[in-house]
């Protein structure tokens, strides 16, 4: 398996212009780009819409969400099984838009490290960031609420809790990735300067004038030397 050294995940929410027809219709342009090797662009998308990982069998297409919970009776879940049966193999975790209880995130990271579904795991600041990398989370996206879909970037209003962050989770072997507020290539180089892996992005590529060309600034600036 590739070792990855930087990561972009581009979550689709559910906005319009990134949902059933408009969100295949993004996919098809972004599976043009090419991706070099070093580097992890994912995809994540909502429940309705992450059986187009069927289809878009060569990107990394992720969930939004996934219960610790494997196949059988659990109306309404997500299923890590279903997750492998369709090849998808990571997801998004306690986002701000959903949070969960600290017992439920626990439960989900120990099933998911056995069923080898990735969680990038959402925080809101270092004290929940290193609670959640002691739990063995390998992957940390640290996101204030506030800054999200803003038009100030984390890296510019929260460097210093940035670098924390990096700090406490590099000691427990998590990767960070950061958001909230990330529009330009610059908000992407300063974020790796600060010591991330990588960035979680919404609005700053899908609601862009041009998505795939948005996208593809984001990933040749992340992985500037």
């Amino acid at each position: 398996m590739l070792m990855e050294e930087r990561f972009l995940l581009v979550n689709f929410k559910q906005y319009e212009r990134s949902t059933l027809k408009q969100g295949e219709k993004l996919l098809e342009k972004f599976s043009e780009i090419t991706v070099k090797g070093g580097a992890f662009v994912g995809y994540s998308l909502p429940a309705y819409d992450i059986r187009l990982a069927e289809k878009f069998r060569g990107m990394n297409i992720l969930a939004q969400h996934v219960d610790p919970v494997p196949a059988g009776a659990f109306t309404g879940k997500i299923s890590m099984d279903a997750l492998t049966q369709l090849g998808i193999r990571g997801s998004l975790l306690n986002h701000s838009e959903r949070r969960l209880d600290p017992e439920v995130i626990e439960n989900t990271l120990r099933l998911a490290k056995e069923k080898g579904i990735r969680i990038f795991l959402c925080v809101e600041n270092a004290e929940e960031a290193e609670k959640y990398s002691r739990m063995g989370a390998s992957f940390i996206s640290y996101e204030p609420p506030e800054l999200i879909g803003g038009d100030v970037s984390v890296s510019t209003a929260r460097p210093s809790v940035i670098r924390d962050v990096v700090r406490v989770c590099t000691a427990h072997g998590s990767k960070v990735l950061v958001g909230a507020g990330i529009k330009n290539e610059r908000d992407v180089k300063r974020s790796i300067e600060l010591g991330a892996s990588g960035i979680l992005v919404a609005s700053g590529i899908v609601l862009s004038e041009s998505p795939a060309e948005k996208l593809g600034e984001f990933i040749k600036a992340m992985l500037a030397e």
